[in-house]
């Protein structure tokens, strides 16, 4: 293999590389975007915007190989993906679509695909598949934003950067003096602390299969329009508000003083990068510290210092912090809806499929077709958008049911409420149930005592 154009992997990339090994027939780290198309499509047209794509973004055109007992990235001169034409599902659309979503990759054979699922003869979804190895939340939509055009003009730009500049950068940063203090500071931040955990429903296999599910809530309507104001009297951004309800909330559920969640950070830096697709994520700790009478002023306070500090030093891998144990099980990140181009809103929850909007001549809508799910016990995906505050709750379906996840989702909401009502409520004095939870509880203590 010496005669291969072999290339060095990200940390990032290092680390997907492992849990792609340790689990092969997970789909766990597995992207999409969905599009349903009401329009008669030129299969062919679509089928050359396919190769256009993987030939403008490396990454997508890109084996991944252990080569002298190393994890690299080999190259292709030419597209490895083509459009596959999938049978026209004999049951419903949706899990057609999730089916073909959560068909593993084989890396040695590249990380990406398109299938094109037929609805009826003026109707499909195109489904752009791409493993996190080779892209991430933005990467997938440059992906759909550059098939799309592809399909109109039969034609796309040259890439105006590279991810070898980003892997390159990264390795000077951590062998300079400034990567030697981001590792001190990273250290400092996780040294001590143990990864919070929350009681699960079966006990914890001894290696992950990274499976999962999700649930789709969207924030109460009166607690996302308070929340900005809110955010502002108490001096930190909404995110920084919500990871402070959220850490609270696991304060409570394991009366831990100190611990860890982590928050997915990009590190997609300067302009060069913008129009690249690859993994640019680096998963930041973030410590929780509460001490008695703490309030959500101060649990938002703690997490907003470390998400501002935390950033000055996001150019360093924390995944080379090591240790062995996961520095966190549980993890909350934000999604940036106005960076997306084209803007497509995501269905409501509920929904199988979300508004439609006029791009490159086509009526464009997303499906809601599940993903990412397993990756940790439990990863909250916040995004707002014109309807709200949309959240995805993604979790390992070996720990947790389904039915624990949305008394997890109901608690998070009663949580957030409260810090959005009175920022200085204290954490300790906020009910994880309800009135109608509490009733229950005590009817159910009635029937006991009898």
């Amino acid at each position: 293999m010496t005669d291969l154009a072999v290339k060095p992997l990200s940390v990032i990339q290092q680390t997907m590389w492992l849990e792609h090994r340790l689990a092969p027939r997970s789909a766990a780290y597995n992207l999409v975007l969905p599009l349903r198309i009401r329009a008669r499509l030129d299969v062919a047209a679509l089928s050359r915007a396919v190769e256009l794509v993987a030939e403008r973004h490396e990454l997508l055109r890109t084996r991944f190989l252990e080569v002298e007992g190393r994890p690299c990235r080999v190259p292709d001169d030419r597209p490895l993906a083509r459009l596959e034409l999938l049978p026209q599902p004999a049951g419903g659309v949706a899990e057609a679509a999730r089916e073909y979503v959560r068909r593993p990759f084989d890396l040695s054979t590249g990380a990406f695909r398109v299938g094109l699922l037929p609805v009826s003869g003026t109707e499909a979804v195109i489904l752009p598949v791409a493993h996190h190895i080779a892209g991430d939340f933005m990467s997938h939509w440059l992906i759909v934003r550059d098939l799309l055009n592809a399909y109109r003009d039969g034609a796309l730009p040259e890439p105006s950067g590279h991810y070898d500049v980003f892997v390159a950068e990264e390795a000077r940063i951590v062998a300079s003096p400034i990567g030697e203090r981001s590792r001190a500071y990273w250290s400092a931040r996780a040294d001590g602390a143990a990864a919070a955990e929350l009681p699960a429903d079966r006990p914890r296999p001894a290696l992950s299969r990274r499976v999962g599910a999700s649930r789709r809530a969207r924030l109460d309507p009166d607690v996302a329009a308070g929340l900005p104001q809110a955010a502002r009297d108490a001096g930190v951004t909404p995110f920084a508000l919500l990871l402070g309800a959220f850490t609270a909330l696991v304060r409570r559920y394991t009366a831990q003083d100190e611990f860890l969640v982590g928050v997915p950070a990009t590190n997609r830096l300067g302009v060069q990068m913008r129009e690249v697709a690859g993994a640019f994520v680096n998963p930041l700790p973030i410590r929780a510290r509460f001490r008695a009478g703490a309030t959500f002023r101060d649990a938002a306070a703690d997490a907003g210092e470390q998400l501002r500090t935390g950033m000055f030093h996001v150019r360093y891998p924390c995944g080379l912090l090591g240790g062995g144990a996961p520095m966190f099980r549980l993890a909350m990140l934000m999604v940036a809806a106005d960076q997306r181009e084209p803007s497509v809103p995501y269905p409501a929850p509920g929904e199988e499929t979300g508004p439609e909007i006029e791009y490159a001549g086509l009526p464009v809508a997303l499906m809601d077709v599940p993903s990412q799910e397993g990756q940790m016990d439990l990863v909250i995906r916040v995004e707002q958008n014109s309807a709200g505050i949309d959240m995805v709750f993604a979790y390992d379906s070996d720990l947790y049911d389904e039915s624990t996840i949305d008394r997890f989702i109901g608690q998070f909401q009663r949580f957030a409420r409260a810090a959005v009502t009175d920022v200085d409520t204290e954490v300790d004095q906020t009910p994880l149930t309800g009135d109608d939870e509490l009733a229950a509880l005590l009817a159910l203590g009635g029937v006991w005592g009898e």
